[in-house]
């Protein structure tokens, strides 16, 4: 009689060993190379197997990676065996399933070839009843797999096709189906840590008939009032085996359970509406819960299950809003999630490790929890690397990040004959398969910067020359064969024709960026990749207002991680100072040291001592985010006048430990810029714009004063109006006093999810030229408590602050108090400067265990004015702080 579908994992009793040096010079003589040495771990890649015994050093340490790229140019075999299941004899369909394998693999099974394999992304399922031995007598299977070299196969694939066009690193990764973050990194962020092994689970299956897929959608979203709506929800289940063809003796069953485990719904059939009153919805975080139902699915002969299987879905309608603006050029670029306009407030993701079998749900888990914690609501997924996990998936939908998730194409000018589209078609198709459900999915964009770099002429690097495509940029229809940019067919026709026909529902949108008729980068429509700032034309992160577009889904500016981070992986005292090769070997940015120094010297002026070069470089990032959030932000007004209406910072998180534009370190530790973030994508936030921005004087164009003037503007993204005291206080820094202000408070009220501009602040007939005012504005709620409750505070300073001469007696008094009852927080640490402070950081001391978890940092401090910060993890450790020019004041901070 038939049973349930059986599943038998093969993860235990495999081995590897060198299969081939491929004449490879590089290659320590070690005779164990060569023998069968036991898996540590499985899943498994190469380099994780020489880590575990010592034959490569840590590529996280030093300049380790460099030492370990011989892997690379080898071979490598993993082998197993494993008994036949004994469920495989009742059974009529036995298969092997691999469900990931890094690369360029051919797999035998008891010395027969079974699979050969070219795409990292693309899943097997082979029919093994007739191959595996007979469990009563024959002995045990074996498995083995070769893995060859990602840079040998290159090699041949480039001599076969052609050397193609890549904006940076090495041409041949444009012809191979591999994560390209980790083939010689097609990015100026991580190493060159070339992987191949088993990288994802292997398994045995039986069955009779099994439920292949689950496919939940809201068809319709009906809202009844304020708090109530109406849903209709379509279920569709995919089978394979006889049972896909129906008899009269085989049944499907589809319960719906919401998360308390109440019955919703029953029901029999395949493909079904089902109306669902008063449901609860699934929300992206800062806007509501996020709810989801499961959906159970029982396939059955006659009485006899021969399946079940389930999925969680959330009850949700996301819809991407394009339409004119009232009074400016293009049309918006703005998500909508059951009828609510969203500012999206994202951070860009890329695998989150080199080595991907060492990913843990809780680590992904542990990243979407920091990612909500800043306030974020979405993430894009970059092409270059994986499509993402189950786990990764599972945390966005547990936790309410929306997912912009890219197809893996990145920066690239890829081949198109026909095995390789051959290869994307059936990619494109098991992927949107297994992402489309997810109701954290908002939108599916078909890669990253591949029609940008088809737009791109020139030496964009030294000795890095690109040729700009011939192309009609408004022709989505083609035909693309035999033009100038023949790879539209991937994203124009392949992708969206995959979409449209698996998962019309979601979003799809062609590259990134992409939208102009003239430019793939188009400031008036579509999205863009701002990286005038940092790359480009070089300019100050203060432009970033001028900077703007209808999405920005890049932009950004390196900063040191956490000085422990730093320390890990520079541990020799001789590394550790800026200009080290440790340190540049853990900054990939082509440029990058210069850069860095050229924006350091343009705001600050810093210390050649390694704790205040990173403390700099930190505050430096800080400040570069801090102005682009609170002036993209400014531009999400009421209708017709969301001319930005949504920004993802390049980028949320690093693949090693190293500097970059990620604002949370390898290891999860948040750098200050993370507070900083945190502040201005919180509910409701205040902004200055200071006129003129900056004392540098431009002999070109001489201004008529240096009096500033200050517009002052807020945001609330809330779904009501709010009322608050705005409280303004004016410190100048030439003569050391507060300067007191004509209007120093005044009612305030926020229209809802939207900017609102406040006006300009009526100066004192009391400031001169000379005047070096500080200005701090508050948005105060008075109902809550007698002295009321600060929501929202900015500080707004001179700048350049190199100009700044800082108090020689400049401190800051740290006090500990225990928190309230019932609060998540343990203690509260109040800070009081005896003068201005900037960019106030606390820390636990290095050599003192891992930080304590902060709710604030990064913080600008009033003379006198008392702040209280959040805290949890002291553990009776001592607090440090330090500040912008500290070292200059002869204050022991480090």
């Amino acid at each position: 009689m038939s049973k349930e579908r059986a599943k038998v994992p093969i993860a235990s009793g495999w081995a590897w060993k060198l299969a081939n040096t491929n004449s490879s010079k590089r290659i320590p003589p070690d005779p164990r190379l060569g023998r069968w040495t036991p898996a540590s771990q499985f899943p498994s890649v190469i380099q994780l197997e020489l880590l575990h015994t010592g034959q490569i050093t840590d590529p996280n340490v030093g300049e380790n990676e460099r030492g370990s790229q011989w892997v690379a140019e080898c071979d490598w075999e993993y082998r197993c065996s494993f008994p036949t299941p004994s469920e495989a004899s009742q059974y009529p369909t036995t298969e092997i399933i691999f469900e990931g394998l890094d690369t360029f693999a051919t797999v035998t099974l008891n010395g027969k070839e079974i699979l050969k394999s070219d795409n990292m992304y693309l899943p097997a399922r082979i029919d093994a009843k007739n191959l595996l031995k007979d469990s009563s007598c024959d002995g045990e299977n074996e498995i083995v797999i070769l893995f060859e070299s990602a840079l040998k196969k290159g090699t041949e694939l480039e001599k076969r096709f052609g050397v193609k066009q890549s904006l940076m690193r090495d041409t041949r990764r444009m012809h191979m189906r591999k994560a390209q973050a980790s083939d010689h990194n097609v990015e100026d962020w991580g190493p060159n840590i070339v992987t191949c092994g088993p990288y994802l689970p292997i398994y045995i299956e039986c069955y009779a008939s099994r439920i292949e897929n689950i496919h939940v959608i809201t068809s319709s979203l009906e809202v009844l009032d304020d708090a109530e709506y109406a849903a209709q929800i379509r279920v569709k289940v995919q089978i394979s085996g006889p049972a896909a063809i129906f008899t009269a003796k085989h049944s499907l069953e589809v319960e719906i359970i919401d998360e308390s485990g109440q019955h919703v719904a029953h029901f029999s059939g395949a493909d079904l509406l089902l109306n669902i009153a008063k449901p609860k919805l699934w929300w992206p975080s800062g806007q509501g819960a996020q709810h989801l139902y499961t959906a159970k699915v029982t396939l059955k002969d006659n009485s006899t299950i021969l399946d079940s299987s389930s999925t969680r879905f959330g009850i949700r309608i996301i819809t991407l809003i394009q339409r004119p603006l009232d009074n400016e050029p293009g049309k918006t670029f703005m998500f909508n999630v059951n009828g609510r306009n969203i500012f999206i407030q994202g951070g860009d993701w890329i695998p989150a490790d080199n080595l991907l079998p060492s990913l843990t749900r809780e680590r992904y888990f542990n990243w979407i929890r920091l990612a909500k914690r800043a306030n974020m609501n979405m993430i894009r997924v970059w092409g270059g690397g994986i499509y993402e996990t189950e786990d990764f998936l599972d945390a966005c939908d547990e936790l309410g990040l929306l997912v912009w998730h890219d197809y893996a194409f990145a920066c690239g000018d890829f081949p198109v004959h026909q095995d390789f589209l051959d290869s994307i078609r059936k990619e494109v198709e098991v992927q949107t398969l297994r992402l489309r459900g997810r109701a954290c999915l908002a939108l599916i964009c078909g890669g990253n910067e591949d029609f940008m770099l088809a737009d791109t002429d020139g030496e964009v690097f030294e000795g890095t020359f690109l040729r700009k495509k011939i192309y009609d940029h408004e022709d989505v229809v083609g035909p693309f064969k035999d033009t100038d940019f023949p790879q539209r067919e991937i994203y124009l026709d392949i992708i969206p024709n995959a979409a449209k026909r698996l998962c019309p529902d979601v979003q799809y949108w062609p590259n990134s960026p992409w939208g102009g008729a003239e430019e793939a980068n188009d400031p008036t429509i579509g999205d863009i990749h701002q990286w005038d700032v940092w790359h480009g034309k070089g300019r100050s992160h203060q432009d970033y207002g001028k900077l703007s577009g209808r999405f920005v889904s890049e932009f950004g500016m390196h900063g040191f991680p956490d000085m422990r981070t730093v320390y890990e992986f520079a541990p020799r005292p001789e590394d550790r100072h800026p200009q080290s090769r440790a340190i540049d070997c853990h900054n990939k940015g082509h440029g990058a040291e210069t850069r860095i120094a050229r924006y350091l010297a343009e705001n600050f002026r810093y210390s050649q001592k390694l704790e205040d070069f990173v403390y700099v470089s930190q505050l430096m990032q800080s400040e570069a985010y801090g102005y682009s959030l609170r002036d993209w932000k400014r531009k999400f007004g009421g209708k017709g006048k969301e001319s930005c209406a949504g920004l993802i910072i390049w980028q949320f998180n690093d693949v090693y430990p190293c500097t970059s534009w990620s604002f949370a370190d390898y290891y999860l530790r948040p750098k200050p810029a993370y507070y900083t973030i945190r502040r201005t994508f919180a509910k409701v936030t205040i902004g200055i714009e200071r006129t003129p921005r900056s004392l540098w004087v431009d002999d070109d164009r001489p201004r008529d004063t240096d009096i500033p003037s200050f517009t002052l503007f807020a945001h609330n993204t809330t779904m009501e109006v709010k009322k608050y005291e705005l409280v303004l206080t004016a410190y100048d820094l030439l003569t050391g006093t507060y300067i007191p202000y004509p209007v120093e408070t005044q009612p305030v009220s926020l229209l809802p999810n939207q900017n609102t501009e406040l006006g300009v602040v009526e100066n004192p007939d009391s400031l001169t030229e000379e005047s070096l005012i500080v200005l701090c504005a508050k948005l105060v709620d008075n109902s809550t408590s007698r002295d009321g409750k600060v929501e929202a505070r900015h500080v707004n300073w001179p700048e350049p602050f190199r100009y700044l001469q800082w108090h020689k007696d400049t401190k800051v008094n740290v006090e500990v108090l225990d928190a309230e009852n019932g609060s998540e927080w343990e203690n509260v640490v109040r800070l009081t400067a005896s003068h201005p402070v900037k960019g106030c950081l606390l820390y636990i001391d290095y050599d003192d265990g891992e930080d304590a978890i902060w709710e604030d940092n990064m913080l600008d401090l009033m003379p006198a004015e008392s702040i209280n910060v959040n805290v949890r993890g002291l553990g009776g450790r001592s607090i440090k702080n330090r500040f912008l020019n500290d070292w200059e004041l002869g204050n022991d901070k480090i």
